[in-house]
């Protein structure tokens, strides 16, 4: 809150579109509606994601700050799990806030095939989404229009993965673009545990679709750790961190 500017792409601007969503299926039926407000949701974790996880370390070279957090006792790679942890949680937040207005003035009637499998599918798609924060939050260290491609990749990643349209009816080429995203096949499983009529899924199971976000999300915090005692042996080579 001490940033204003970032409750427009991280709050307003995915409630907004999910407003837009549920005006425009008022009269279709649940599932149609349960899906509009788990995209509402999706969009709020990944625009705080590729908007502040992305660009954290970035902004602590322009303002000097990166020094002093390699300086303390936590590494820089438990501060940047951190921030892209609670980046992803507040734009949950945001699902939650749809979902109440959803309720509330839409008449939605939102009911959870399975709530236990859904928590568990949601959880690790927020996983899922801090590891993609992390990894962008280094590889933009290399780029002086971080800011720029943020605002370039926030609604093409929101489409890719799945939140939008299901990924299957997506044409070929962007497809095989989503299988690569960690978070398409999160959402892909909690569509199908929260909907049984559910019939557009990657694959045949939920628990397969779990089972490629982890090995994905995993595979991003790896690499993003590595680019991350790289910058930090940059750092320590140079002498500064403030150079940009």
């Amino acid at each position: 809150m001490h940033d204003p500017q970032w409750i427009i792409p991280g709050i307003v601007a995915p409630f907004l579109f999910t407003l837009v969503m549920l005006m425009i299926q008022q009269d279709s039926d649940g599932p149609l509606v349960l899906r509009a407000i788990l995209g509402g949701g999706v969009l709020g974790m990944w625009g705080n994601t590729i908007f502040k996880s992305s660009e954290s370390i970035m902004y602590d070279r322009r303002n000097g700050t990166l020094e002093p957090i390699m300086a303390a006792l936590a590494g820089l790679n438990d501060v940047i799990i951190g921030r892209s942890l609670w980046n992803a949680l507040v734009g949950m937040l945001n699902g939650l806030l749809v979902l109440v207005v959803a309720e509330s003035m839409f008449d939605a009637n939102v009911r959870i095939a399975d709530p236990p499998l859904f928590l568990v599918c949601l959880l690790l798609t927020l996983l899922s989404l801090a590891a993609v924060g992390m990894l962008f939050s280094a590889l933009f260290v290399y780029t002086r229009r971080g800011h720029m491609l943020s605002s370039m990749l926030e609604y093409p990643i929101y489409v890719l993965s799945g939140a939008l349209v299901p990924v299957m009816l997506l044409p070929e080429a962007a497809r095989y673009a989503s299988f690569l995203l960690a978070p398409s096949w999160g959402v892909d499983a909690m569509n199908m545990a929260a909907d049984v009529t559910y019939t557009h899924s990657i694959t045949g199971g939920v628990f397969i679709n779990l089972a490629m976000l982890a090995i994905l999300a995993v595979s991003y915090y790896f690499i993003a750790t590595a680019l991350l005692i790289k910058i930090e042996r940059d750092i320590r080579r140079d002498g500064t961190a403030v150079r940009f």
